[in-house]
């Protein structure tokens, strides 16, 4: 492929439980340590219960206008991580092109926590608030990113459940790829809220304490949620501009297996086929594992099948939510920047059969591509590889 049709990755911003960064994001991951923390929001039905929750920010300190004063946490999280992105890809936002700027943004669920509340009132009293209910509307955040930042090109807000984050970047690769854009700014966001927690823990999805992906004993996922955005250029016209590379990312084709609507599939052989294009020379697979006991042994047979390449998860630390596969794509991106591949949190002492899970501490990443898995229910697959420059 020639540099002018690579799409480059320039900028990564990220909102995590660990904290408003990427660095702190990264240095967290690679140290093996855990962002989850006993829920404080709002009280779960099982005391002790874990989550990954970002820490507030004054809205002041990420919105300037005054439409962002009236942003919902999940509007908010993202346009910090967009920010955050643009930033270190070194570009001004009234430097840009606004018509030759795209946002892209994926999340399975949007605004929790202001939809209860105003539901809530609607309920209770008849009436619910007016100034909450344009944060209702599902692609709000969108809007408000657009608006902050002045964006006029293509936009889209995307949900498909678990890979809402590798949809909105592999949407924004191919606006690059395309050349329907000049910067695309393309990831996810999902918040913790108490209704879609009391569902999870009603369903039986919640780990008692800590999630163990991959482990023998795994019981259930820890909630969580946050925001990574990514900047994608053309490669040629980001070395033009002298910029930094991180990466090159490239989005296969949509695929799917069979599978029941709200299921995993039961097929790890065709599942691993439709992995095998981009995982059959990956240095480091960053898989969806979370500690699901049904969605971890379909995809740790899959991809074991397919190659013995290291694999790690970034849910074990950070919680399980819809966009969990942006942030997990950001830490793909400083993977390969770095050479470094940061450890599963949470996983037994011994892997499931041929799968050589990254566990006690960060290792040396020995090739220059690593792969995100993207996988979902319903049989959906949205794998995302990335590639040194």
């Amino acid at each position: 492929m020639s540099d002018g049709s690579r799409v480059a990755v320039t900028g990564v911003g990220v909102v995590s439980p660990f904290g408003w960064g990427t660095d702190v994001f990264w240095n967290g991951l690679v140290a093996g340590t855990s962002a989850l923390t006993p829920i404080e929001r709002f009280t779960p039905a099982a005391a002790g219960r874990l989550a990954g929750q970002v820490p507030a920010r004054p809205t002041n300190e990420i919105a300037q206008s005054a439409v962002g004063r009236r942003m919902d946490w999940t509007s908010l999280m993202l346009l910090g991580a967009c920010r955050a992105a643009l930033a270190d890809a070194s570009l001004a936002v009234d430097a840009l092109d606004c018509r030759r700027t795209s946002l892209a943004v994926g999340s399975a669920y949007g605004n929790l926590q202001e939809t209860a509340t105003f539901l809530d009132r609607l309920f209770a009293r008849g009436t619910g608030n007016p100034l909450l209910f344009p944060n209702m509307v599902f692609n709000a955040p969108l809007a408000y990113v657009s608006i902050e930042l002045g964006i006029r090109g293509e936009t889209a807000m995307l949900s498909m459940l678990e890979v809402s984050g590798e949809a909105a970047l592999g949407w924004g690769v191919d606006a690059i790829a395309a050349g329907r854009a000049d910067v695309c700014l393309a990831g996810g966001v999902d918040e913790l809220g108490h209704v879609l927690h009391r569902v999870l823990e009603d369903g039986g999805m919640l780990a008692r304490e800590r999630p163990k992906p991959y482990a023998a004993d795994a019981d259930g996922v820890a909630a969580g949620e946050g925001a990574a955005v990514l900047v994608l250029e053309p490669l040629d016209a980001a070395r033009a501009r002298g910029a930094r590379v991180y990466a090159c990312v490239c989005a296969p084709l949509a695929r799917t297996v069979p599978a029941p609507v709200h299921g995993w599939p039961h097929d790890a052989a065709m599942l691993a086929e439709r992995l095998r294009p981009v995982l059959s020379d990956a240095g480091i697979v960053f898989a969806a594992g979370s500690g699901d006991p049904v969605r971890d042994a379909l995809e740790g047979d899959a991809i074991a099948q397919v190659t013995s390449a290291p694999v790690t998860a970034v849910r074990g630390a950070i919680g399980d939510f819809g966009a969990a596969g942006a942030l997990a794509a950001a830490a793909a991106v400083r993977a390969v920047s770095s050479r470094r591949i940061p450890p599963t949190l949470g996983n037994g002492p011994t892997a499931p059969a041929g799968l050589d899970v990254v566990r006690g501490a960060a290792r040396t990443l020995p090739t220059g591509v690593a792969v995100v898995t993207g996988l979902a229910r319903g049989g959906l697959v949205r794998a995302l590889r990335f590639e040194a420059p």
